[in-house]
């Protein structure tokens, strides 16, 4: 299994990435990519990706295929942010 890396979603940001939902694709913008500090034994440099969408855009906390990053589509599990000025909010961390 490929261990996804910050490098991946570096060109993402600020573009809009496909997600598969049912019963059709949404969109959402990838705004922020934040790297963490690599503690001792990690597999990989932890970072969390942060997305935002259109107040109609409504995701449960679960995994969906997204159509951004190198070698993808990748399920990636998102959950909820608190929505700010009438955007959705979505982020997805990876350790």
């Amino acid at each position: 299994m490929y261990l996804m890396k910050p490098e991946d979603f570096e060109p993402w940001v600020g573009r809009a990435v496909r997600v598969a939902t049912v019963p059709e694709p949404v969109e959402l913008t990838l705004i922020r990519l934040q790297r963490k500090p690599l503690f001792i034994g990690a597999e990989r440099e932890p970072f969390s990706l942060f997305f935002e969408a259109p107040d109609d855009v409504y995701l449960l906390d679960a995994a969906y295929e997204f159509d951004c990053g190198r070698g993808g589509p990748y399920t990636i599990l998102i959950s909820q942010l608190q929505p700010r000025n009438g955007r959705r909010r979505y982020q997805a961390v990876f350790n």
